[in-house]
């Protein structure tokens, strides 16, 4: 399967990586993790059952999360599933350019995400008793982990050889097409 990019220029004229939501949500379906969360969830047993809805619904929330904390990481996650990419941009440079500073980012809040994730597993004995969910441990965990696929998903587009670079104005989806 391949997946359609944009780079795209912010307000800022920083450029990022965009790719339209249905793409993005059939690629999440494709997700490793996100497998393993509805085999939970499609079990016969009332119980793994209901705990693998609720994460179902625990894991939506997050993807929200994430959604807003940073967009392109989305997109990153979505390319570390396959190596086929069709990348609508002008300048070629500027697709490489993005996915080395996406993943100089990811590597150092991975690193960041790695440090208070190890410091919690040294105090879960105490963090572990407090009722409720224990958000010190789940939250850098959870952000370790998507960083780590934003990682992925960057190296998995700077190393591809399948990828298609094509005029955003004249060869995207649905628009006028410049060759006869």
């Amino acid at each position: 399967m391949e997946l359609e990019l944009y780079v795209v220029p912010r307000p800022n004229g920083r450029l990022i990586l965009f790719s339209p939501p249905q793409i993005l949500k059939s690629f999440d379906s494709s997700d490793r993790i996100r497998q393993a969360i509805d085999w939970f969830a499609r079990r016969q047993n009332r119980v793994t059952a209901w705990i693998g809805r609720k994460i179902l619904a625990l894991h939506d929330y997050y993807l929200k999360l994430e959604e807003k904390i940073d967009p392109c990481e989305r997109v990153l996650k979505a390319m570390a599933t396959t190596n086929r990419f069709v990348v609508y941009t002008n300048v070629p440079t500027a697709f490489y350019r993005v996915l080395r500073r996406q993943r100089w980012k990811h590597v150092f809040w991975f690193s960041i995400n790695l440090v208070l994730t190890g410091v919690v597993i040294v105090f879960t004995p105490i963090l572990a008793p407090i009722p409720g969910p224990n958000v010190f441990f789940y939250y850098p965990f959870l952000r370790l982990l998507s960083h780590y696929r934003a990682l992925r998903g960057a190296s998995a587009g700077l190393h591809s050889t399948d990828l298609q670079f094509k005029d955003p104005v004249n060869d995207r989806p649905g628009g006028r097409q410049s060759r006869e």
